[in-house]
């Protein structure tokens, strides 16, 4: 194995950015199915312009003049640090990755106490576990013909229509009303949006990583949508009422810059009126939103994300025309185990 040099590249060396985020895209998404990656301008004004609770950090490693992997590494105050590691396949296994990991380890030396990363695939894990990992949780990667799903949509209301219909949203009921927008939360519903995030943070599924609650109130959420906006997201959403009461929400976001894989986000129904296809009316009304943004026309994929023991969702979503394409394992360990 030759000697592998690893640089930080600096937060404004914009070619320096862009090649390091091709490398890790590549790496990454290898034979993966349509496997979303952030676009060149949402890299770039990522770490033009950081969160101020994080850092974002990306490494280049190469053999002379050849990048051959990298990382990125995000350190948030007081919650894990989060790492993606990679290493093209031509030159994997030949000890590249542990010397990237070690490089990992020290920058993480006495600023986080815990990292984690995600892998798609069991030489990832088996190489995680070698560094001091744990698995902690997993998910199924699914995603949805976007077009032959609004197109089966619409045809669901032309009586001639040969097409198989879309699932159906159930009738709510009187009592029960979704409202739906797209960009900023409406002013009217923003604490009702801010309360039903902060049940998310606590409810979502994690298996044993590492639980980090934001309780983000609505000047957080404005903040966020304001940087969404400045990193080219166009936010989709919906959210559903009981009588005036909160009750559930979900969330899409189309990406300006690449909007092929649209992103379906969080979906959350209260514990106290799941099983009465809230969600279910939730997902359709949100989708048929995609329809009026015009960056989404030429969309083609809708990617989510469901934990693996989340039986009602997973069978939500695949009902809803979702199919799994890999699955993503999430594994924790203490940076001073590290090895």
């Amino acid at each position: 194995m030759g000697d592998l040099s690893i640089r930080r590249i600096e937060p404004d060396d914009e070619a320096g950015l862009l090649a390091w985020r091709g490398l890790m895209r590549e790496g990454c998404t290898a034979d993966r199915t349509a496997a979303w990656w952030q676009s060149p301008d949402t890299t770039l004004t990522q770490f033009a312009h950081p969160r101020a609770d994080k850092r974002d950090i990306a490494l280049l490693a190469s053999l002379g003049d050849e990048a051959i992997g990298g990382a990125e590494v995000n350190i948030v105050t007081d919650a894990p640090a989060d790492v993606e590691l990679t290493v093209l396949p031509d030159h994997r296994r030949r000890g590249f990755g542990t010397v990237i990991a070690r490089a990992v380890e020290e920058l993480l030396a006495g600023q986080a106490s815990i990292v984690q990363t995600e892998t798609y695939s069991s030489a990832g894990i088996a190489f995680a576990e070698s560094r001091g990992l744990v698995v902690g949780n997993q998910e199924d990667r699914l995603l949805l013909d976007l077009p032959g799903y609004l197109t089966a949509d619409a045809n669901r209301y032309k009586k001639d229509s040969t097409s198989p219909p879309s699932p159906a949203p159930p009738d709510l009921g009187p009592d029960m009303a979704i409202t739906s927008w797209i960009g900023g939360c409406p002013e009217e519903i923003v604490e009702d949006w801010a309360g039903l995030r902060e049940q998310m943070d606590e409810d979502v599924p994690l298996g044993d990583l590492t639980r980090h609650l934001k309780h983000a109130d609505a000047n957080a959420l404005r903040t966020h949508e304001e940087r969404m906006d400045e990193q080219g997201w166009i936010l989709v959403s919906s959210l559903a009422h009981v009588d005036d009461l909160p009750v559930g929400y979900t969330e899409i976001m189309v990406s300006r810059h690449e909007p092929d894989i649209v992103i379906q986000e969080d979906t959350l129904v209260d514990r106290g009126y799941r099983g009465r296809g809230i969600g279910r009316a939730l997902k359709v009304a949100n989708m048929r939103q995609v329809h009026s943004v015009p960056e989404a026309a030429s969309a083609r994929w809708i990617q989510t994300y469901t934990a693996a023991n989340n039986a009602p969702m997973l069978a939500l979503n695949r009902d809803l025309g979702f199919a799994t394409v890999d699955t993503m394992t999430a594994l924790e360990g203490k940076v001073d185990l590290a090895s």
